[in-house]
């Protein structure tokens, strides 16, 4: 967790480093913050941040890389029964390894950052809502009903594992939304 500076409303404490990176990557570099109309400072920061909090936890949590349209496209021949046993059987069986791996924390709060890094760095997009002491958690993954079938049900073992009583998960064909009671 990064340091807040004494004395400082809301500054995290940094430090100055230099770096050596090969032209055609600095190049790169410049012409992405260009497009993100950011510096080539923050962008360096959001992807040592990412790989940090998301890519390198997950790799040694064994998870890996598949394209959308291949899980999409495999959920869907599968019934829900399947979709539903198979959540169940990932859950009661890898989830809770995979969750000590990504975070030193085996709270829900570290599992829902985990979950946040993980939406953001797959490209996923979602946004958070704190109203009336409920956060509600929009994702749009786009990869159909199945799939948000297998996040649905996924959640709901999450809230069990982690006695979040007063949570629910609700679906559509392409959104997964969960509202959580603070």
């Amino acid at each position: 967790m990064p340091k807040i500076k004494e004395g400082k409303k809301g500054k995290i404490e940094s430090e100055s480093i230099t770096f050596r990176i090969e032209k055609s990557i600095l190049d790169e570099l410049r012409s992405e913050a260009d497009q993100k109309m950011e510096s080539v400072n923050t962008l360096v920061n959001q992807i040592v941040k990412s790989y940090i909090q998301w890519h390198k936890p997950a790799r040694k949590a064994t998870l890996g890389y598949f394209p959308k349209v291949l899980m999409a496209k495999s959920m869907n021949y599968l019934t829900n029964e399947q979709v539903i046993q198979i959540t169940e059987e990932y859950c009661n069986h890898h989830l809770k390894d995979i969750t000590h791996m990504l975070r030193a924390a085996n709270t829900f709060t570290a599992f829902m950052d985990a979950l946040c890094s993980w939406l953001d760095s797959s490209g996923y997009h979602f946004r958070i809502d704190r109203c009336n002491g409920v956060e509600t958690y929009v994702i749009q993954f786009d990869l159909g009903r199945k799939w948000s079938l297998f996040f649905k049900t996924q959640m709901k073992f999450v809230f069990e594992q982690f006695n979040v009583h007063d949570a629910e998960a609700k679906m559509t064909d392409n959104t997964v939304i969960l509202e959580i009671r603070v």
